[in-house]
């Protein structure tokens, strides 16, 4: 079984591209998916554990605010660290499963949808990597767009990410998605076409 690690800064595209790939049916574990549930709908031990890192003013009932979470971590490394390293171990028991079931399957190449692939040092995980790229200007202004984005706490981000140098250098295949939709769908099938004949 190939794997595929699909990743890239805030606003470069891995939503729509991995929607995309899922329509092709391509087996894609969608990271951020898995994410968005933890918060929409939170388990019992996810409350906990935010009460218990000092993530209390976050939790409204049954509810977490994501813009407060984000403001509340980007002032205190100790709560980002705690928070992420609890996030990453439930997003790696999901992706552990998706493997383990498609390897039964025999399917012959899976894509993991990975936004910090390269900060959570999971390189060898995948067999390749295809990173989506955007100039900064461009994702700046298209990352400003989202409900509840302040430049502020966006900036951070971009600062907590590795450099887009740092991760070209180590992708397999690079592209640019600051062009149109149909472009991008059409490189990244390419670039999966490319590893499939690589490995036939």
């Amino acid at each position: 079984m190939i794997v595929v690690g699909l990743t890239g800064g805030i606003a470069t595209g891995k939503t729509t591209i991995t929607n995309f790939l899922k329509r092709k049916n391509f087996a894609v574990h969608d990271s951020d998916a898995v994410v968005k549930i933890m918060y929409s709908k939170p388990p019992q031990a996810f409350i906990k554990h935010l009460k218990g890192i000092g993530l209390n003013k976050t939790i409204k009932g049954k509810k977490i605010n994501k813009s407060t979470i984000r403001e509340e971590i980007f002032g205190n490394q100790n709560k980002k660290k705690n928070l992420e390293k609890y996030i990453h171990k439930e997003v790696r028991k999901s992706r552990d499963k998706f493997l383990t079931k498609n390897k039964e399957k025999k399917t012959k190449i899976v894509i993991l949808d990975i936004p910090l692939l390269f900060e959570a040092k999971l390189r060898n995980v995948c067999d390749y990597i295809i990173l989506l790229y955007l100039p900064k200007k461009i994702k700046i202004r298209r990352a400003l767009v989202r409900k509840g984005m302040k430049k502020d706490i966006l900036l951070k981000i971009i600062e907590n990410q590795l450099s887009d140098s740092y991760k070209k250098k180590r992708a397999d295949f690079i592209i640019n998605t600051s062009k149109t939709k149909n472009h991008c769908f059409k490189m990244i099938l390419e670039a999966i076409s490319n590893i499939m004949n690589k490995n036939a």
